[in-house]
């Protein structure tokens, strides 16, 4: 792996497998040094190598000395579909527990989601912060990226916040109407942490991969920085932020394109 300096953000460009072990590690690191560590995980496919090597390490580790142990961690979901329930296979909830969660030894209270089901998205989103607030701040955020620039729910254009209720772009509706047996299934607004409360993380990474991530890499890292593209705020925390980069994704980065 290579790594870079762009706009005082630590780039780092390698294969995708040895970027899924290098953000695992940076995972169990933030545990190590505190084993009650609270971090915050995002959906989709990008993670999934990941969450499968922490998983992997997880299993292969003396069951008598478990290393690092979750006992103690605090993990919470980034966003969730209003009005999913968390037992709907489709539900970020479920996703976050079949992909990591039920196969560590974190404990249930510990786990933190998007109430789906709360009175208001506005009560959800206030005990979200709450929580958030009372864990004492995200130790670790982990986000990955679209290809507008969108991190969590945040699409382009939306104003800055903390955790808060959307409105989902009919593309977005339109592209998950796929996991979905009807139309009239697919959620239309959704609960996410806003860009605040992902700056506020005192570590945050982000993986991408693939060319069609490369514009919107492009513009968080070298572009101007705004709303239209809402990654690029990870330069307000660039002594904190690091970006894990496959050849593709990194392609339209200064002195990377072929």
């Amino acid at each position: 792996m290579r790594e870079l300096q762009i706009s005082g953000v630590r780039v780092v460009i390698g294969e995708a497998e040895e970027l899924d072990f290098a953000v695992r590690d940076t995972i169990l690191d933030v545990i190590r040094r505190k084993p009650d560590a609270v971090l915050m995980f995002p959906t989709g496919s990008t993670p999934e190598g990941v969450y499968a090597a922490l998983v992997s390490h997880f299993r292969r580790r003396d069951p008598g000395r478990p290393e690092p142990s979750w006992a103690e961690t605090r993990c919470l979901n980034m966003d969730e579909y209003w009005r999913l329930p968390p037992w709907d296979p489709q539900s970020y909830s479920w996703y976050m527990r079949t992909h990591l969660y039920e196969w560590l030894d974190v404990q249930p209270g510990n786990l933190y989601f998007p109430d789906a089901m709360a009175p208001t998205p506005e009560d959800a989103c206030d005990t979200m912060e709450r929580h958030i607030r009372e864990l004492g701040g995200l130790d670790h955020c982990f986000l990955g990226i679209g290809v507008d620039g969108h991190i969590a729910f945040n699409e382009a254009g939306l104003p800055r916040s903390r955790t808060h209720v959307i409105d989902l772009a009919p593309s977005t509706i339109q592209a998950n109407q796929r996991f979905f047996s009807s139309p009239d299934e697919v959620p239309t607004r959704a609960l996410t942490a806003g860009i605040d409360t992902l700056l506020g993380a005192k570590q945050i990474t982000l993986l991408a991969k693939g060319e069609g991530k490369a514009e919107a890499i492009r513009q968080t890292l070298t572009g101007e920085m705004g709303v239209h593209c809402p990654a690029s705020f990870l330069r307000e925390a660039a002594d904190r932020s690091t970006i894990y980069l496959d050849a593709a994704a990194a392609s339209q980065l200064p002195g990377e394109g072929s």
